[in-house]
């Protein structure tokens, strides 16, 4: 199945209410070496404009590095758990922070910044669980982040509840915990 109908699947599924979304993996193709994606601009994105790096450079083929911050006996503390975290655990934190910054600015009718080049490094980001980093959970990130650059190329409050429906299909599935806080999240 191509990324881009996975995506769109997912998202109708998310819109019409359905309970199941596709579960086959997708691997997404790789670009060509000398193929830059186009710039993200829309007029409610930051004045600048941000050229995203080729994905070819993290996928799950990506080989994760042990010893990194965040990979396993190498958790990343902080004031909230000081126990530690994995890196794909503070990336969704700054996840979160991203979407409240921008749903105030959306709100506010101000500028926000592209996701998209900072969400895409959860396909190669070191899990609680190294042994889930598999094929279900990378055509679910491929999924999300098809939502991740419709949300860039259009900056706004369907865009924005598509990525928190996003995060909620995946957490569904694996890592159930957050959801009541994922589903505070939407924008009514």
């Amino acid at each position: 199945m191509h990324p881009i109908f996975a995506s769109l699947c997912v998202l109708s599924v998310l819109v019409l209410g359905c309970s199941k979304a596709p579960t086959a993996p997708v691997a997404p193709p790789a670009p060509a070496k000398s193929e830059q994606p186009a710039p993200v601009t829309s007029p409610a994105v930051a004045t600048q404009t941000t050229t995203a790096a080729p994905d070819d450079d993290c996928t799950l083929a990506t080989k994760l590095v042990a010893g990194v911050p965040g990979s396993p006996g190498n958790l990343i503390k902080s004031a909230r758990n000081p126990n530690g975290d994995s890196e794909l655990a503070v990336l969704m934190r700054q996840f979160v922070d991203d979407m409240r910054e921008a749903r105030s600015l959306l709100e506010a009718g101000e500028a926000v910044k592209p996701l998209y080049p900072t969400y895409r490094n959860m396909r190669c980001a070191w899990m609680s669980k190294p042994d889930e980093r598999n094929e279900n959970y990378d055509s679910r990130a491929v999924a999300y982040l098809g939502l991740v650059k419709a949300y860039d190329a259009s900056p706004n409050q369907a865009t924005y509840n598509g990525i928190i429906a996003g995060c909620i299909s995946c957490h569904s599935q694996s890592c159930g915990g957050p959801l009541d806080f994922i589903d505070s999240m939407k924008w009514q």
